[in-house]
């Protein structure tokens, strides 16, 4: 039987302090005048509610990089629905995606697990919990990066909003229910157009989890508001966007014997943090304007300007109040002690204005030239704080070529604090016609150290104020995929030099010499009848096993599609599964936020979940038995050391998407 250490050694980082006034003259306009046009923009708003137009658009939110064999968000879900609608997202809203409504197959029924969007993550135990990605991906940084992206599985984010043209008012809401009333994912999503060129986008989610463990609580937030004007003949579009995320965890450090697994009440089990909590908050109050130099009704050509004014308050805290020196010196490893516990809290204001100048063909050749200014102000502590200014030079570009191949570029250059930084990536897209796709990429990069590496306030006392090497590295990428057997192979080779990780005792440490990451994946769909047989392997290779990654996983499942009642009724019925080869496991260290290396060995466990899942035109319901593999199990699954998973637990939801 897995047995965790009765300590999982781990390291702090710096504290920061509560509000600080910034003399900044051009933050303190931004801010003011962000805040004025969303006030006036939602006394505004009644006054068109009355009245109902064709078609605009509508709003939702990424991280640095996306797991290889992840579904490209301009993909086209697919089900027997007939309402379609378009999106755009702020960042090109002449580039529109396709949304087919898709209620009744398997990625639906990974939309709200740690699995979704093709994604493969681990988490603490509890949905809303901090997660890791099992797939290795180089953090590439051209500026300032506070480090804290824990939960950015939960939050959503201006890159991924989405306005929508739909062909009819809609909105979107779900519920789901795991073993009690304590445990919930509720969450929302409304779109509609008003008169005189104005259309809406809202979406909501809320996760809150009291977990089946002593302390292991967690609640989630994300909210979005996007308000749209479009001129009568497109020559001018504005957005006006307010996002807000607040992540808070309770955590328990692990639990102090495995033998106590075999309580009935889980309750019960000794834990070693008592009193420890996190909350993370970040909002985002967005400008985004676009206007046409050329002829608005031109068919061929668009020369266009953008501009993005974004303010972004957020703050990461941290706090335990029942620390003994036991758990200090063994747990947090710091090198003071305080009666009161530990308390650590970062504060970040960042203003960003980026200008851009836009050409492009329409279905051709398109080039985006821009400057990016970003001020940050970091707070640490009550005493601790310091600002900088970022510069980036931005271009990107796409060339198709005929109908088969595409050529992408992107180039990303520090110019002030951040010189030095570089990101530039290139891809190469080419179809055979409908017998295969090849994809191709390369990625250079010199990224800066994430801010919760080289830093850390505790109490008020700066306990680590370091440096290191920027790392420079490459990527090399290459899939084939074959849609008539729905077939996908890839390859992906990272090579960084002294990069930065987290070692056994919790702390950041920097790699002195050269880092090799290689995957392989392959992704295997088969049908036979009613039955369906989905396969993702993965095999993973580091030359220097510094990050706490399985060398082999794959994701399975097994199911049932048929059309019941006459058929009206859609359904799935099937298990979902996931293998992880033994390996030594990740630890979690809460007061940086960050999963490290550890000695422990977590072993294979064949982690299951069965499912059910029915939909009748727009309306979907699901039912899942979450961890059934547990049954036919004596061993407890433990995907983080010291974090087991619960055990089988029966959760259900319904989701309706509401027309008119």
């Amino acid at each position: 039987m897995y047995k965790p250490n009765c300590f999982l050694q781990s390291k702090v980082v710096p504290v920061f302090s509560i509000h600080d006034n910034i003399n900044i003259t051009i933050l303190s306009l931004a801010r003011v005048g962000l805040y004025a046009a969303l006030v006036f923009s939602m006394v505004l708003w009644p006054k068109y509610t009355h009245a109902q137009r064709p078609p605009t658009n509508f709003g939702q939110g990424t991280g640095n990089t996306s797991n290889p064999g992840q579904q490209n968000q301009n993909e086209q879900d697919t089900g027997p629905d007939s309402t379609i609608y378009k999106y755009v997202l702020v960042n090109n809203i002449y580039e529109k995606s396709d949304i087919t409504d898709s209620l009744a197959d398997i990625s639906f029924l990974h939309r709200h697990s740690l699995y979704r969007n093709q994604q493969q993550h681990i988490s603490t135990g509890n949905y809303g919990a901090a997660t890791q990605s099992l797939i290795y991906t180089p953090e590439i940084n051209t500026g300032f990066f506070s480090g804290y992206n824990q939960y950015s599985f939960y939050q959503a984010s201006l890159n991924t909003f989405r306005f929508y043209e739909q062909n009819r008012p809609l909105a979107d809401v779900y519920f789901s229910q795991l073993g009690g009333q304590d445990n919930l994912n509720v969450g929302s999503s409304f779109s509609r157009n008003f008169a005189d060129g104005l259309s809406v986008s809202l979406n909501y989610n809320r996760i809150s989890q009291k977990g089946f463990y002593n302390g292991q609580d967690t609640k989630s937030t994300s909210f979005g508001i996007g308000l749209r004007y479009q001129s009568p003949k497109d020559k001018y579009n504005s957005f006006l966007v307010f996002i807000h995320n607040a992540n808070e965890e309770a955590h328990i450090g692990g639990i102090r014997d495995a033998n106590q697994l075999n309580d009935p009440f889980k309750k019960n089990i000794a834990v070693i943090l008592s009193e420890a909590s996190t909350r993370q908050q970040e909002r985002s109050i967005a400008w985004v304007q676009y206007y046409k130099l050329n002829s608005a009704s031109s068919k061929t050509w668009r020369l266009y300007l953008k501009n993005d004014m974004t303010y972004q308050p957020s703050y990461y805290r941290y706090s335990d109040v029942n620390v003994p020196d036991s758990i200090n010196t063994q747990f947090y490893r710091l090198k003071t002690s305080d009666t009161r516990g530990i308390r650590r809290y970062v504060i970040q204001d960042q203003y960003s204005n980026g200008i851009y100048i836009n050409g492009e063909r329409i279905k051709g050749v398109q080039g985006r030239l821009g400057l990016i200014y970003d001020y940050f102000h970091i707070k640490e502590g009550i005493s601790t704080s310091q600002s900088r200014s970022d510069l980036t030079a931005a271009f990107d570009g796409k060339v198709p070529i005929l109908k088969s191949l595409l050529m992408e570029t992107k180039v990303r250059l520090g110019l002030l604090k951040n010189i030095g930084n570089f990101d530039i990536s290139g891809n190469v897209s080419l179809k055979l016609s409908e017998i295969a796709t090849l994809n191709g990429g390369a990625q250079l990069f010199r990224s800066e150290p994430s801010f919760n590496t080289t830093h850390l306030n505790v109490n008020d006392l700066q306990l680590l104020d370091t440096s290191y090497v920027n790392p420079i590295g490459t990527v090399l990428k290459f899939d084939i995929r074959i849609p008539k057997i729905k077939f996908t192979v890839g390859v992906m080779q990272s090579v960084v030099n002294k990069p930065i990780y987290w070692d056994t005792s919790g702390h950041s440490s920097q790699f002195n010499d050269v880092f090799t990451a290689s995957l392989l994946y392959v992704s295997q769909k088969i049908k036979v009848g009613h039955f369906h047989l989905d396969n993702k392997v993965y095999l993973q290779v580091q030359n220097n096993k510094i990050y706490p990654l399985p060398s082999l996983f794959s994701a399975h499942q097994l199911y049932y599609t048929g059309r019941w009642f006459a058929k009206v009724m859609d359904v799935n019925i099937g298990l979902d599964a996931r293998f992880i080869a033994d390996y030594k496991g990740p630890a979690y260290q809460p007061l940086y936020g960050e999963f490290y290396q550890s000695n422990t060995s977590l072993p294979f466990f064949p982690a299951a979940n069965l499912f059910f899942m029915a939909r009748v035109s727009s309306f979907r319901f699901w039912a899942v038995m979450e961890n059934f593999s547990q049954y036919y199990k004596t061993e407890t699954n433990f995907d983080v050391t010291g974090h087991p998973q619960f055990d089988p637990k029966l959760r259900f939801g319904i989701q309706w998407l509401l027309k008119d």
